[in-house]
């Protein structure tokens, strides 16, 4: 008896070791998990900040493409002040649960409306690559304004009709139908479109780098062609940055909402999903900063400026032109 009594204490000891080291587990992910969405957070904030400021505050900038790089950076700032600081201040400060309605409707809504904008985005681009005598006719500032409008209003009036359901109307069978339309239009949809768009992209880069090359056998020399060739491919190579890792980190919710559809197994996994959300909003703005050109070229004029100055002590008279004054 006492031999089994012995077992028995042992038992319990490393029952109760295995729960202390569980325990510390899950502190310690969580504690990462707030250091790393904060610290996202933080970035995807200041990055598509800047960019809204520098294209807003410089004329040139604000060209049609542009819009559509405005309002998704809105759209990606929106969802770095929402998501986490949210999901903290619930938890933290009131102790309340992160999964309420409000906070993952939040969440879903300003990550439909980012997914929405990259969609207009890309379908600007795929047109000014595919079809370029069209761009010019097809995309007036009428047309931007529509499609930046309905990249807005389609998910807030999506997101409405649900938090009607969910508080006004409360009719369970709706949510099947309401569940697989957010599946289709918002998740596999926008997929498909940006994955195919990206291709077709891809295809004309290529053909029309073939036609150069076998006019450069001929020619030896195009001013025209190297160009146009370099403007397409300026187009390309942010669409897949961007589109890249768009499906890397948006596949986290997709895998979730094949796995409710086919097994009704709901995924318990935000340690994982939150920072790929937030993630993907804060990789657009490097794209910009590192691909598109005119982009590109700004900031690198406001950093001469800014390193100019600095060492000669001087004062730009004029923003655009960044013409210096030396001080007597």
């Amino acid at each position: 008896m006492a031999l089994k009594g012995h077992y028995i204490s042992k038992i319990i000891i490393s029952h109760q070791c295995l729960k202390v080291s569980r325990t510390d587990s899950l502190l310690i992910m969580e504690t990462w998990f707030w250091i790393l969405g904060w610290s996202l957070s933080i970035i995807t904030m200041a990055g598509n900040g800047f960019i809204i400021f520098l294209v807003c505050s410089k004329r040139q900038l604000r060209t049609k493409t542009n819009a559509f790089v405005i309002s998704l950076a809105v759209a990606d700032f929106c969802v770095g002040i929402s998501v986490v600081p949210p999901m903290f201040f619930c938890e933290m400060a009131t102790g309340c649960n992160t999964q309420l309605h409000w906070i993952s409707s939040l969440r879903l809504l300003l990550s439909y409306v980012s997914v929405m904008n990259l969609c207009s985005l890309v379908v600007d681009r795929y047109i000014a690559v595919v079809k370029p005598l069209k761009y010019l006719t097809f995309m007036t500032r009428r047309r931007v304004i529509e499609m930046v409008s309905l990249s807005w209003g389609i998910p807030i009036a999506f997101r409405i009709f649900i938090s009607l359901n969910w508080f006004i109307l409360k009719r369970p069978h709706f949510w099947d139908f309401l569940f697989w339309a957010t599946v289709i239009f918002f998740e596999l949809l926008p997929c498909f479109i940006l994955t195919m768009n990206f291709v077709f992209m891809l295809q004309v880069v290529c053909k029309h780098e073939r036609a150069a090359r076998s006019r450069e056998k001929q020619l030896r020399y195009n001013h025209h062609r190297i160009s146009f060739k370099a403007q397409e491919k300026s187009a390309v190579k942010i669409m897949a940055v961007v589109i890249g890792l768009f499906l890397l980190c948006y596949g986290v919710y997709i895998r979730c909402s094949l796995l409710y559809v086919f097994r009704k197994v709901l995924c318990n996994d935000k340690e994982y999903k939150i920072p790929l959300l937030v993630l993907n909003s804060a990789i657009n703005p490097l794209a910009y900063a590192f691909f598109k050109r005119d982009i590109k070229k700004e900031i690198k004029r406001r950093l001469w400026c800014t390193i100019v100055k600095e060492q000669n002590k001087i004062e730009p008279v004029d923003n655009g032109n960044c013409q210096p004054i030396y001080i007597s």
